[in-house]
């Protein structure tokens, strides 16, 4: 569209498609009222004021022009319509206007192209959100060649439009006229986040898939140039094949599940009985000395307790997507025979299949993705992850105030046992710290006997270095893990609080709105299944006092 330039330097607005682009309110009615017919008159190029106010949310022209009967439907010569026009800027006041007008989200432009694929061409991922949760639209459609909106989003490399598509169910495993799947669109272009999120979403299975040219996502990243990301894919589909001696079908792949803990296992096992047979015999004890030492042996099998507790204990995971869903399955399944029936027989419409895609799409329905909080989606577990919580990548589950992983017990550490891990650091660490004094005491008696052994001495001095070492680092993790307790806070928190909105202040400064009085923390923190689970989102009214959005839509630049 042309635009001419007033001598003030403001926009001449001369036509009904200038007035509705640049809302007008009041040319655009005087516009109509001289000529009624004009709102459904395209301008010199063929795009139609209904396009023009969609493009730019002019929610007013486009309430006017509805009421002035213009063609909902009607078509530039791209094929495209307002609804189209509307997904590129993601003027989602607009569409849902135009949809409750009755516009058909269902036409394709010239290429084949509906709304969705327009909006994932774009990234605007509220819009997809807005069309799948209240209009049901399917997120699965192809164009002309056979591409769907998650193969335009992968080969644009919007992640968060991703991740929205993957927890929608889209078909990451569908393969275009070029026999492409998403993963090979995203490799063609060099886009790492996108390999990494359709990697984490299941696209593991497509890594060994060719396009037409005989091509896997590996081949071709190597051959348009991106050789990290092709090195990368290549080495992620060997371990998914399972590899070298940690693989899945490796020889020792049982360490990958109990990690270190047989070693922390053997280690105490072995300085327990060193202190058994080397140190409390070097010298006699007195009563006092040798209840300290009894003490060490009990609390050191008592820590083989909390050890095996924190090792086996659920660390807080959140029941996955797939899990609900299948649950949901099950019983639409036993309830539903007699719909199907009817559905088979008499034509009716609807079926289980609805259901399903209503009790997913209602697990979907969250305060934080109307916000626009992308990043609290899981695409492992197809869920909306509540704050506090993270994704583990070796347990592979989401788990509810996720500290870390320790490799030293072989599980993470949550909120379901995290109480036994403070447990088992503060009985060793008391283990260590006795038996050092013991030790130092023992030996300072051992030097002053009238016989030396130097082989007993190398024993003791030996086995005293290597309890002190391992004592200054339980005291170290057992004051930072005891500090967290107090004060409410995760390992994980603390390390990434600047990625997380909700423990920044209005100042941009660390505030963790969690933290009541140490009394309360230490209480929810032993009786972690008393504690309501976290919420999914936080006004920002409540961040320390954040302003909270006053828009419906729930603008994305403000949360």
């Amino acid at each position: 569209m042309n635009i001419n330039k007033a001598h003030d330097g403001k926009e001449v607005i001369d036509t009904v498609c200038k007035a509705c682009a640049y809302g007008d309110f009041d040319k655009l009615k005087a516009f109509v009222e001289l000529d009624p017919g004009c709102t459904n008159i395209p301008d010199e190029n063929g795009y139609y004021p209904l396009q023009w106010a969609a493009l730019n949310n002019r929610l007013a022209e486009t309430n006017f022009l509805i009421a002035q009967g213009v063609a909902l439907n009607v078509t530039d010569g791209t094929g495209q319509t307002a609804l189209h026009w509307a997904a590129v800027r993601g003027s989602l006041p607009v569409i849902e206007t135009l949809l409750r007008s009755n516009a058909d989200y269902e036409i394709k432009d010239n290429r084949g192209y509906t709304a969705i694929h327009v909006a994932a061409q774009y990234g605007q991922t509220s819009v997809l959100y807005h069309l799948a949760l209240k209009w049901g639209v399917d997120m699965d459609q192809p164009d002309h060649d056979g591409r769907t909106p998650l193969h335009w989003a992968a080969y644009k490399g919007y992640a968060d439009t991703i991740r929205l598509l993957l927890v929608l169910d889209s078909r990451y495993d569908v393969g275009d006229k070029e026999g492409c799947t998403p993963l090979h669109w995203a490799a063609i272009k060099g886009n790492g986040e996108a390999c990494t999120v359709l990697l984490q979403g299941g696209s593991t299975s497509v890594l060994t898939s060719k396009d037409v040219t005989g091509l896997t996502p590996a081949q071709l990243a190597l051959e348009k140039g991106h050789r990290y990301l092709g090195l990368h894919l290549a080495e992620f589909k060997k371990k998914q094949e399972g590899g070298g001696w940690f693989g899945k079908n490796g020889k020792l792949s049982w360490m990958v599940s109990t990690q270190l803990a047989p070693l922390i296992v053997f280690y105490v096992t072995t300085m327990v009985v060193i202190f058994l047979k080397k140190v409390m015999p070097a010298h006699s004890m007195g009563p006092i000395l040798s209840f300290f030492s009894w003490s060490v042996v009990v609390t050191s099998a008592l820590g083989f307790a909390f050890l095996y507790k924190t090792t086996t204990a659920d660390p807080g995971f959140i029941p996955r997507g797939w899990d609900t869903y299948n649950s949901k399955r099950k019983d639409i399944d036993e309830s539903s025979e007699e719909v199907d029936e009817e559905s088979r027989i008499g034509g009716v419409v609807g079926g289980k299949g609805q259901h399903l895609l209503g009790h997913q799409h209602k697990a979907l329905d969250s305060p934080a993705l109307w916000a626009g909080n992308w990043n609290q989606l899981c695409v492992s577990c197809r869920i909306v992850r509540p704050l506090r919580a993270k994704h583990c990548s070796v347990t592979d589950r989401c788990i509810e105030v996720f500290d870390h992983f320790c490799p030293w017990v072989g599980n993470a550490i949550g909120k379901g046992n995290r109480h036994y891990f403070l447990a088992l650091l503060w009985l060793n660490l008391y283990a260590a710290v006795a038996s050092s004094i013991i030790g130092m005491i023992q030996i300072q008696r051992f030097v002053h006997a009238d016989r030396l052994h130097p082989t007993t001495m190398v024993w003791l001095v030996s086995w005293l270095i290597i309890n002190v070492f391992v004592a200054l680092g339980l005291a170290g993790l057992s004051v930072a893990q005891a500090s967290q307790v107090a004060r409410n806070v995760t390992t994980n928190e603390l390390a990434n609080w600047h990625r997380y909105q909700y423990l920044q202040a209005s100042d941009g400064r660390f505030h963790n709105p969690f933290n009541n009085d140490c009394t309360s923390n230490c209480l929810e923190a032993c009786a972690p299944f008393t504690a309501p689970m976290a919420p999914v989102y936080m006004a920002k009214s409540s961040l320390g006092g954040r302003v909270s959005c006053k828009s419906n839509t729930f603008c994305r630049g403000c949360h």
